[in-house]
């Protein structure tokens, strides 16, 4: 598939995964505890590229065929924090590495809530 289309069917997916985890799905939720990369925190998932890209590979044939600095670009160019807001979620840089592929990102639920 050429990039451009594989974006395309991407896009809509890589936004669908974000707000189900917004929504607490608890299916979604519980396959990302069961992975050692992940890290969940009061009020908070938390996060990194890399290792989403790779969740996302193994979980849905879209991502499968994209490499990581297409799914970058793909979730940079996405309105993906514009989409987890409508459910009362944000997605903030929890640790700053200097580098996007090294930082860790959090998905902080009940945003104007104190976190708990």
């Amino acid at each position: 598939m050429p990039h451009g289309q594989q974006s395309q069917s991407a896009a809509p997916r890589l936004l669908a995964f974000f707000e189900r985890v917004a929504q607490r799905d608890p299916a979604l939720l519980g396959a990302l505890r069961r992975e050692a990369r992940f890290g969940f925190a009061p009020g908070r998932w938390c996060f990194g590229l890399p290792d989403l890209h790779a969740f996302l590979q193994r979980r849905d044939a879209v991502f499968r065929s994209m490499d990581y600095t297409s799914f970058r670009t793909l979730l940079f160019d996405s309105p993906v924090n514009r989409a987890v807001r409508t459910r009362g979620a944000e997605i903030v840089i929890a640790d700053n590495r200097g580098k996007v592929d090294r930082s860790r990102y959090a998905l902080r639920w009940d945003v104007g809530r104190p976190v708990q």
